[in-house]
């Protein structure tokens, strides 16, 4: 390809591979001019082009930009100078990047046809800002290789990025109650007076996948993602750098074999599409030691799994759990989260020290209504575990349905009600007070309170000569089952009250 420096190609086809070859020759008496770019190509097709730079070129800045271009496979690798930035906008794209030489690398409103692999790049920004959707420009794009926008829209590509020491993905949409069409009055470039804004339906059906990939050998520098609406996010490796998820919603989150040697940071985020009923969040294999989960609305997925993975010092600040004990369902211990039928042996076993784990980290946190949900859960695994003593496996049997391990006092008021009004019934039974043909005796309603008395006598009804077997039976099973109702009734009570 022969282009030279501060030139720009325009609305060409190249059907067949070509690379693009940045020589020392072509800088020759050429004045840097700042502010301009150095190669620029607008409206191009290219079915495979290399970019290739084999001798190191002192010249102060070489930049160059595809702007509505559509490139089918893309290839850089073989970069030595290391003053070379690389900007894509507006383009359909795929391919890979791998070059620790290269300057940065600029990715704006592109679609792409498959994954777009970014390796080890100092410094990566993707960026979809809504204000620079020009309709004129992507419907001569995509008319030029005869397709439809729709086509690109797939949940199996994404980006993939893999230790770039500094990375930036960040969307910029419109707040504004706009939606449509637009004149944009600022601007003499045709292509760009007609502006669109998407309305929310119109965002649902771009499906955008990141994955981050960390190597533990690199000094990465930081990883944010900002207001991003993203399919899904996937965390893998061990990141020296920080990573902020901040003000994003992500359909599905896979943390996998990840840890941090500094902090990592989800703040406010939840399922980008919430009619859909396969959102997914699951951590797997990971120290999360340096981990801070804030106003994360974990309650909004679907499915939930934390599988062989250590809280540390894991923080849960603002965070939305299930307010209902039986949605805690959701929430599994499964080695691969598509599969969340697959249990293997020790899967209560497994569930049972995760959930005492997030417990903990709960109860650290000051967050009490929490921590005794996931203290109830992972008692509910424990009763299930094969090796606990019968005993045990009792007691926990008992507590669950007396009082949801220490979270309801309705079960035990309604069981104190029931027993006591029952045995009570009985209990007027076997002395003849009830259906012996005589008026209804509605003093019986007032000794029924009597009844509830624990520290009662036998006699508070009726004389000792008339008490029978039956009748004392009742009597103490009755004063059993209250005393042991009315300390489920109180232990559930003070649950705010625990240390």
């Amino acid at each position: 390809m022969n282009i030279e420096p501060y030139q720009s190609i325009e609305n060409q086809t190249y059907p067949h591979r070509i690379k693009f070859e940045i020589k020392k020759k072509k800088f020759e008496n050429v004045q840097f001019q700042e502010g301009k770019i150095t190669f620029s190509f607008f409206n191009c097709i290219f079915d495979q082009i290399e970019l290739e730079n084999l001798e190191q070129i002192e010249f102060e800045e070489i930049s160059i930009q595809f702007v509505s271009c559509f490139i089918n496979h893309l290839s850089i690798d073989k970069l030595i100078s290391n003053n070379i930035s690389i900007f894509f906008g507006s383009s359909i794209i795929s391919g890979k990047i791998d070059s620790n030489n290269l300057k940065s690398v600029s990715v704006n409103n592109c679609v792409l046809k498959r994954n777009l692999f970014l390796f080890n790049l100092k410094k990566l920004s993707v960026s979809y800002t809504e204000e620079n959707i020009f309709p004129k420009r992507w419907k001569k794009l995509v008319k030029s290789i005869h397709s439809d926008l729709q086509n690109f829209t797939n949940a199996k590509q994404g980006f993939v990025i893999q230790d770039c020491l500094l990375t930036t993905i960040h969307f910029n949409e419109d707040n504004s109650d706009k939606l449509g069409f637009y004149l944009n009055e600022f601007t003499h470039i045709d292509d760009h007076k007609l502006g669109y804004f998407f309305s929310n339906e119109e965002k649902e059906r771009f499906l955008m996948n990141v994955s981050l990939k960390y190597n533990p050998d690199t000094k990465h520098s930081s990883t944010k993602i900002i207001g991003a609406r993203l399919s899904s996010l996937t965390l893998k490796g061990f990141s020296s750098g920080e990573v902020i998820i901040e003000n994003t919603k992500i359909d599905d989150i896979y943390v996998h074999e990840y840890s941090s040697q500094t902090n990592t940071t989800f703040y406010n985020v939840e399922p980008f599409r919430s009619k859909t009923d396969k959102t997914k969040f699951e951590i797997k294999k990971s120290n999360l030691n340096n981990l801070w989960f804030d106003n994360v609305n974990f309650n909004a997925y679907n499915l939930i799994s934390f599988y062989r993975t250590k809280f540390g010092n894991t923080a849960f600040t603002s965070c939305s759990f299930p307010e209902k004990f039986q949605d805690f369902q959701k929430f599994e211990t499964v080695e691969n989260i598509h599969y969340p039928d697959r249990k293997n042996n020790n899967y209560y076993t497994d569930r049972y020290e995760i959930f005492l784990q997030l417990h903990k980290k709960l109860n650290e946190a000051g967050n009490y209504q929490e921590a005794l949900k996931f203290k109830s859960i992972s008692n509910e695994a424990l009763k299930n575990i094969k090796d606990l003593n019968n005993w045990d496996k009792f007691i926990l049997r008992v507590n669950s349905f007396t009082n949801n391990h220490g979270l309801s006092i309705k079960e035990p008021f309604i069981l104190l009600l029931g027993s006591s009004i029952t045995l009570y019934f009985l209990y007027l039974l076997s002395v003849n007070r009830i259906f012996n043909n005589n008026e209804i005796d509605y003093n019986l309603i007032g000794y029924y309170f009597k009844f509830l008395d624990i520290t009662h006598r036998s006699n508070f009804l009726v004389e000792k000569i008339e008490l029978n077997g039956w009748s004392l039976f009742l009597d103490y099973l009755n004063k059993l089952l209250v005393g042991f109702f009315i300390y489920q009734f109180i232990a559930a009570f003070r649950k705010y009250g625990k240390n």
